[in-house]
């Protein structure tokens, strides 16, 4: 029949595809948590009600602190583990390396010293478990090589060769509720119990006297702020805060002003487990980025850029930040920063950043606790956009994080130089600011910056969306290479895709070209388009050059 017919035509308005940036998925260990499902949060989001606590809801306030106005975060909870560590072993003198393993149960200082030298089931050695003040009896040396320490759950595996009289093999053993420091004469007190979060703990008698009389506050930030105080229950049994542990105070009266102190470490998840809960959450979100709230090696960060290989061979182009582990007890800032380097060593990945800073973090609930910075530096990525530099410092310090007394410029800059994100003083301002916004990429790589990175990234996303409306178009007429109309409409709209970075207010891209290579065998390769992406420099330094004349002299700039 003939008649008026319409047609609608799509595609024409200018309209390019949205990217991702400002959405991300944070993973780590909570108490209540549905493990492997995504919670989809904004600020408001009442966090405790959800997840309960840990070092996901810990980490999650950071970022929310630092994440603007709209930022997109699904949480996703993992299986955690105790926390706990057993510290490389030192060896002072000249037999075999040792080598400490197993799970911490109980804490030590271990000194293990070779008695009688000799061969291993021959040679005999003494253990302490308190640095040295006290030895158990002296015993051979199993012919394994391997000395268990005690009962806390570790042992020292020696390697093979002749012990050495008078060597002595130290290092320490953490349990994830650590030992309890007192101060005064008033009885011993234990804790104990199944750990859910972090704390800093200090146990202070107010006013002398027994159970059901006596008096005490609490705080868990290391007396940064305390509890109110309350009455030593009849039964002993006091709860420290919601991490899961309860100190037990003995039948006996407690001096006012006694003091108590230990470390409970927070549960960590492994790599596994992490890659295990995410598999759900990736098949249903696309993100910018994934922030593993734990503490990593050089093996984690090896599983994670295989993850990200993976979404990016998916058409997913997405990075992970993660964070380095905390000094350990006794280890000074120097050894763990020449730990760290050593680690980078083992690992090259473009599409994983790992922070290092860390130190006191004030959060939301008025507790300082310290912590990886690495949920602050998440949420900075998500409030900037995506060829802005983390340590821009017009957009103001780290006003939560206080970095330790000890680290030094010399401390950042080396770390910085190995590929870690830190945090660095500058004289003259106040506050703790970000320096650059390394990934681990090796040094030869172009992507050594997350400001290269994530502007790439969104531009291969709006760019790949966009060349999908060219899927079995007409390529149009080969004589007229890429002017022919199919090829043109498929440039067009890649251009027009990736406008929308050059003309963002603030401009994310300086420009770009989009070309398509002339005699393309389009029929049996396809096509092939180049794009170069005109990325907007940062300036990473900047040198003052100072000279000084005399008014009226000869050298007075104003008189020639």
């Amino acid at each position: 029949m003939k008649d008026v017919l319409e047609f609608l035509v799509d595609g024409t308005s200018g309209i390019a595809p949205g990217g991702v940036s400002g959405a991300c998925i944070v993973a780590g260990v909570c108490s209540t948590g549905e493990v492997g499902r995504g919670y989809l949060l904004g600020k408001s989001s009442d966090l405790t009600a959800l997840l309960g606590v840990g070092p996901l809801v810990d980490k999650l306030r950071d970022l929310f602190a630092a994440a603007g106005q709209n930022p997109v975060v699904i949480a996703v909870p993992v299986t955690g583990a105790d926390g706990g560590y057993i510290t490389p072993v030192e060896l002072t003198g000249d037999g075999p390396v040792g080598t400490g393993s197993g799970v911490p149960v109980d804490n030590a200082d271990v000194k293990v010293m070779i008695v009688l030298g000799g061969a291993i089931g021959v040679a005999t050695a003494k253990v302490s478990l308190d640095g040295g003040a006290t030895y158990e009896a002296t015993a051979e040396v199993p012919e394994n090589g391997q000395i268990a320490i005690g009962a806390t759950g570790a042992t020292l595996a020696l390697a093979a060769g002749d012990l050495v009289a008078d060597d002595v093999y130290a290092f320490t053993v953490r349990a994830p509720i650590g030992p309890i420091t007192r101060v005064g004469t008033g009885p011993v007190l234990t804790a104990a119990g199944t750990v859910k979060a972090a704390a800093d703990v200090i146990f202070q008698v107010m006013t002398a006297g027994g159970l059901n009389s006596g008096t005490y506050r609490l705080s868990l930030d290391g007396g940064d702020s305390w509890g109110v105080t309350k009455t030593i229950p009849v039964d002993g049994a006091i709860l420290v805060g919601t991490t899961g542990v309860t100190i037990t105070h003995p039948a006996e009266n407690a001096v006012a002003g006694d003091t108590y102190s230990f470390t409970i470490l927070a549960p960590v998840p492994s790599v596994t487990s992490v890659l295990d809960a995410l598999e759900t959450p990736l098949s249903l979100y696309d993100v910018e980025f994934i922030y593993v709230a734990a503490p990593s090696d050089s093996s984690d960060w090896a599983a994670l850029q295989a993850q990200a290989d993976v979404l990016w061979n998916a058409h997913r182009p997405t990075y992970f930040i993660t964070e380095t582990r905390l000094p350990f007890d006794d280890e000074t800032i120097d050894e763990w920063a020449a730990a760290l380097v050593a680690e980078r060593q083992g690992f090259a990945g473009r599409f994983v950043a790992v922070v290092s800073a860390f130190g006191e973090i004030s959060d939301s609930t008025g507790k300082r606790l310290t912590r990886s910075g690495a949920g602050l530096a998440a949420g900075r990525l998500m409030a900037i956009p995506v060829m802005r530099a983390l340590g821009r410092v017009r957009d103001g310090s780290i006003s939560q994080l206080s970095l330790p007394s000890l680290y030094t410029d010399a401390h950042q800059a080396v770390l910085e130089a190995a590929g870690y994100i830190t945090a660095k003083r500058y004289a003259g301002l106040s506050g703790v600011y970000w320096g650059d916004e390394r990934t681990m990429a090796d040094a030869t790589s172009d992507y050594q910056f997350l400001t290269v990175l994530r502007v790439v990234f969104k531009g291969v996303r709006l760019s790949r969306i966009a060349a999908l409306k060219s899927m079995y178009d007409e390529a149009g007429d080969a004589i007229l290479g890429a002017d022919a109309s199919g090829l043109a409409y498929l440039r067009v709209n890649i251009e027009n895709a990736l406008n929308v970075m050059v003309r963002a207010v603030p401009q994310e891209m300086a420009g770009h070209k989009v070309a398509i290579p002339e005699g393309q065998d389009i029929v049996n390769n396809g096509v092939a388009v180049e794009m170069t992406l005109i990325g907007i420099p940062i300036i990473r330094s900047i040198k003052l050059f100072a000279n000084y004349a005399y008014s009226g002299s000869a050298f007075d700039p104003r008189l020639k």
